[in-house]
């Protein structure tokens, strides 16, 4: 649920010594500030961290326009029920 109780196999942070070569330099691409697209290398855990994340706000965004979809019989106009279809397709992305 929440970051720090993700099992990572890691038990404390692992010095520049301790990384392999790739993971040195995916490091040091991140304390440079440089963005990691999705086919460049990255270890594994942090891969799986970061598709966990991503599918958490995906599915913030599904659960965002549930309770929106109960309100559209109920709009009393067609111009209420076009704005409440506006705000839930937005939701949807």
């Amino acid at each position: 649920m929440y970051a720090q109780m993700v099992e990572t196999g890691l038990k404390k942070v692992r010095t520049e010594e301790d990384m392999s070569a790739e993971e040195a330099a995916f490091q040091a691409r991140i304390d440079a500030g440089i963005k990691i697209e999705a086919k460049d290398w990255m270890p594994e855990a942090y891969r799986k961290t970061l598709i966990r994340q991503i599918s958490q706000h995906a599915h913030s965004e599904i659960v965002g326009q549930l309770p929106e979809g109960n309100w559209v019989t109920r709009a009393p106009t067609l111009q209420r029920k076009s704005v409440l279809l506006a705000k839930i397709q937005d939701e949807a992305g």
